[in-house]
Order: C-alpha cells, then sequence, then structure tokens
C-alpha cells in the first residue's frame, strides 16, 4: 500500500554505540530543564501548519489504497497522518468513507508537488469547519506522524488523539508497543508505529547519540538520534543525555537493524512519559 512517508526503508547500517552520557552535571540540569518540557509545547516550528485554507474539492471517497479520491481524478493523502496497519482496514475505510464520500473538502497545502504515487498531502476541512484529520484521529482511525510542512500542527493533531488513546478506541486498542521485549515489535517493523519503553542507557558518539532500550545493541530496540534530532531535542529543553532511566512514548517508522531501530528527526516524535526511577 503506498504510503509515502508512513512507511520507509533505509539503509541496512551498522549501529556503533558508546556507553555514558556525558557531564553528569549537565545531565542533571537538563534533567530539570527537560521536566518543564515534557509534553513539548510547540515552540520552533510552531508556524510549520499551513492556515490558508483556500481550495475546494469534491472527494467522490476512498480508492483502493486508503486515499481520497477527487471528483476532478486527483488524490489527496490526509498530511501529518499515519495508518499503523500493514494492508487496507476495512472498518477504517468505512469510517474514513463515511466521513469524506460526497463532501466539499477545503485543504491547505504545505507543497502543491504531488510525491511519487500522484497524490497531494494536505490538511482538509469538512463543511461544517472541522479538520478532517481530527476527525479521523478522534475516532482512533489513524495516529498523528510528524511530517514537513506540518511539524507545528502536532500538538494539536497529539491532542485531538488523545480521547482515543485514553479510551482504546480504534489502533490505539493495540497500540502503544512495548519497547521491549524486542520481540514486540516484530509486527511493526517496516511500518509506523507508536511504541513506548523505559530508556535504559544513552550512547553517544560525536553525530550520532543512541537510546537503548535493552543491554544487547545487537537485539535490543534502539532509537537513533542524529544531529538534526538533537538539535531539535535542545530546542524543546532536553538533552539526549537526561533521557537515560526515563520512560517515553516514541512515533516513527520501525527498521530491522541488529534489532528494531528508530531514527528520530523531530522532537514531535517522542513524548516523556515518566522521570527516571530512583534507585
Amino acid at each position: 500500500m503506498p504510503t509515502d512517508g508512513a512507511f520507509s526503508q533505509r539503509p541496512m547500517m551498522r549501529r556503533f554505540r558508546r556507553s555514558g552520557g556525558g557531564s553528569a552535571c549537565l545531565a542533571r540540569l537538563c534533567h530539570v530543564l527537560a521536566s518543564l518540557a515534557a509534553l513539548f509545547p510547540a515552540a520552533a516550528g510552531a508556524a510549520d501548519c499551513p492556515t490558508a485554507f483556500d481550495t475546494s474539492v469534491v472527494a467522490r471517497g476512498l480508492d483502493a489504497h486508503g486515499d481520497i479520491a477527487l471528483a476532478d481524478g486527483r488524490t489527496i493523502r490526509l498530511a501529518a497522518l499515519a495508518d499503523i496497519t500493514a494492508s487496507p482496514d476495512p472498518a477504517r475505510r468505512a469510517a474514513l468513507d463515511r466521513l469524506v464520500a460526497g463532501r466539499t473538502l477545503t485543504l491547505a497545502i504545505a507543497d502543491s508537488t504531488p510525491d511519487r504515487y500522484g497524490r497531494l498531502a494536505a490538511l482538509a476541512r469538512l463543511p461544517d469547519g472541522k479538520l478532517l484529520q481530527q476527525a479521523a484521529l478522534e475516532e482512533g482511525l489513524a495516529v498523528a506522524r510528524p511530517e514537513a510542512g506540518y511539524i507545528g500542527c502536532m500538538p494539536a493533531l497529539i491532542a485531538a488523539e488523545q480521547p482515543a488513546r485514553t479510551a482504546g478506541l480504534g489502533v490505539w486498542a493495540r497500540l502503544p508497543l512495548k519497547a521491549a521485549p524486542p520481540e514486540a515489535l516484530a509486527s511493526a517493523a517496516g511500518h509506523f508505529s507508536v511504541v513506548t519503553g523505559r530508556v535504559l542507557t544513552v550512547g553517544s558518539t560525536r553525530r550520532l547519540d543512541y537510546l537503548n532500550f535493552g543491554p544487547v545493541w545487537r537485539q535490543d530496540t534502539t532509537v537513533r538520534v542524529d544531529e538534526s534530532g538533537r538539535a531539535a531535542l535542545q530546542a524543546h529543553g532536553l538533552d539526549v543525555a537526561s533521557l537515560a532511566g526515563r520512560e517515553v512514548m516514541l512515533r516513527g517508522d520501525v527498521d530491522l537493524v541488529d534489532g528494531p531501530l528508530i531514527d528520530l528527526r523531530w522532537a514531535e516524535q517522542m513524548e516523556v512519559v515518566a522521570e527516571a526511577a530512583k534507585p
């Protein structure tokens, strides 16, 4: 099923880590700062969310891949959402079709260039003024997914999915998945998912940081943080070293590279669930 951005393939690269996590004093300071920003309020990138709903279209319904087919022949992909299933879900398809079929939608678009499947990513507003993404998230039909051009939308989208998360509706009946043991992520390999667990250790190199969810890096779950992800976390008041011992919830593509691996590019991929356990 084509889902540009939701499912990705990355080069099979080995992961090299170092134990430790930087200065203890810096870690304690960052730990305090991080507690003030645990829910990642929209600071940097707050303007990175389209607000000009200036394109009206008529939706025929969903196509074979679960995207929105328009009366003019184009196809719309709902930006900043991910369907975490590996194959089309009939119940999700029926629920989304009920929301859009035959209706006039108003679009806000960050980039008018179609993706490789010919789809246009957009925010879509329903005739009653409600955002279609919001309606889908409230019913547990999808999860919010950070996406270039729509990062500033994430706080509102994550808030919209919260009732479904709390009630275990739709996709949240089986999410979040556990980071440990690594076998718990086998079904998510190659797909976008939501994962929760406690960071056991943090390893760092000059260009990369690693959040390790188990003692054996060749088989346990790891989050790889590149320089852009490191900077994004720091902009939201979090230093990677301060995450050791903390329980976090992550969203991203799950790859198998010597064990489950998630790449973190945006701070909005992570939510700190609990502070570090006290000795």
